[in-house]
């Protein structure tokens, strides 16, 4: 290797640190570039190898308190906390605002949460105070990549969690969480609409985040609202997969799967203006999109069962009664669903103005009890319906909008060029029936 060159910013660092930082340079590239002129400093500055603070990474030793120094150096001015390849064994690390950690690999750096230690891995400043209160604070502008977060449930950590999160404008990008005894990742914020300058979002982006095998959710999910999810999978969790809730509001999510026999739930949009785009629900009993609040889309979607007959229900959009009496409304499906045992879509607490469009391929015979169905309920009335249940099947459902026809004698023919709808009564059973011009009475239904 040429020796750096007379006057550079390297020559005075000593050559191990020198190297950690060209290395934290390459994993954080695109921080480092925006974050060091915002500094008004140079880049190396900003840079804090932890093990130039004592952590080994050799899997055995406590690094927490290593670790912990390198997160306070970096804190004052902010910048980038660099984890060289290892498995660290921490308790909890308090993380503050403007710091970005950056592992060399989610199957290089791992964060190991110490034996007994029972608690977040990683937890925002504050966290306690500051959800509790529900505030306009917590930590931001920070960012955690190329890592990931081991709970370590068996090791005495019932409850531990992987990352505990209030605050806002923050990205997580290519973080595995596994093996938590409770939630994955949790992250919350308050109510607040805007920031004052010099902020300029307040939104989180999470993109390629992995979580599984934990004995909670795999995300529980409570803010900041507006937040961005891309490309994440959460799979094999005791609890929900992705569980949107509280301040998430408006949150939108790209290309996200959630899968696993063990999870209750795939996706929970219990926060109003959840959008789901190409997302996919896999389960094997339980529900795969479970919406509770107003103005929810799951769009150009896919839920597939495994048409569980067992005694745990099996569908795959499920309507459930919100926080208030109005609630759930306004919902926008556009989905295919397979194989959902139980029903395609309980319509049960559905209030009304939602757009619900399916196409099912779902086993048994339709309507008898133990083989399938198209779906359970009833759509309120100014709800647009279209289930489409294999081409002429006897249970497919197209309603816009939903409207009652009462029985009534056969009225008179029609004017030329116009048909006549109606429903009468033949013998008990209910028709219904068009008439033509000509006088002709054709059945299209019967009860």
């Amino acid at each position: 290797m040429n020796p750096l060159p007379p006057g550079s910013r390297w020559a005075n660092l000593p050559r191990r640190r020198a190297i950690a930082s060209v290395g934290a340079l390459i994993a954080g590239a695109g921080v480092v570039g925006a974050g060091a002129a915002a500094y008004g400093s140079s880049p190396a500055d900003r840079d804090f190898n932890v093990r130039d603070y004592g952590a080994t990474g050799d899997g055995k030793s406590d690094d927490t308190k290593s670790l912990q120094k390198a997160l306070d150096a970096a804190a004052g001015t902010g910048g980038i906390v660099f984890f060289p390849p290892g498995t660290y064994v921490t308790g909890r690390l308090i993380l503050p605002s403007r710091v970005h950690l950056r592992g060399s690999g989610g199957d290089a750096t791992t964060l190991r949460l110490a034996r007994g230690a029972n608690s977040a891995i990683l937890e925002s400043d504050r966290f306690e105070q500051e959800s509790a209160a529900g505030s306009d604070a917590g930590i931001s502008g920070f960012s955690i990549r190329d890592l990931t977060l081991d709970g370590n449930a068996a090791q005495d950590n019932p409850v531990g969690v992987g990352l505990r999160i209030y605050g806002y404008g923050y990205e997580l990008a290519d973080v595995t969480v596994f093996n938590c005894g409770a939630d994955g990742v949790v992250s919350a914020w308050g109510t607040a609409g805007d920031l004052p300058a010099p902020s300029h979002q307040m939104e989180s982006r999470v993109t390629g985040l992995r979580t599984h095998d934990n004995g909670g959710h795999g995300v529980n999910f409570a803010g900041p609202h507006d937040s961005m999810f891309l490309n994440c999978l959460s799979f094999q969790n005791a609890g929900t997969g992705f569980h949107m809730n509280g301040n998430g509001y408006g949150t939108l999510m790209v290309n996200c799967h959630a899968w696993g026999v063990r999870q209750d739930i795939s996706f929970e949009l219990a926060a109003s203006g959840i959008g789901c785009v190409n997302c996919y629900a896999d389960l094997d009993g339980g529900i795969g999109v479970r919406i509770s609040r107003n103005d929810c889309r799951w769009v150009a979607g896919y839920v597939q069962g495994a048409n569980h007959a067992g005694d745990t229900p099996e569908i795959g959009i499920q309507f459930v009664p919100g926080a208030k009496p109005e609630e759930p409304a306004s919902a926008t499906i556009d989905t295919l669903i397979r194989n959902c045992a139980t029903a395609a879509v309980d319509f049960g607490a559905e209030r009304g103005l939602s757009s619900i469009r399916a196409t099912l391929s779902q086993p048994g015979v339709a309507g008898v009890a133990g083989s399938g169905r198209g779906w359970i309920g009833q759509p309120a009335g100014n709800t647009q319906v279209e289930i489409t249940h294999g081409l002429g099947h006897p249970k497919n459902l197209v309603v816009r909008p939903a409207f009652d026809l009462r029985v009534q004698d056969t009225p008179a023919a029609p004017a030329d060029g116009q048909v006549r709808l109606f429903a009468r009564d033949n013998d008990g059973e209910t028709q219904l029936c068009v008439r033509f011009p000509n006088g002709e009475v054709r059945v299209l239904a019967a009860e």
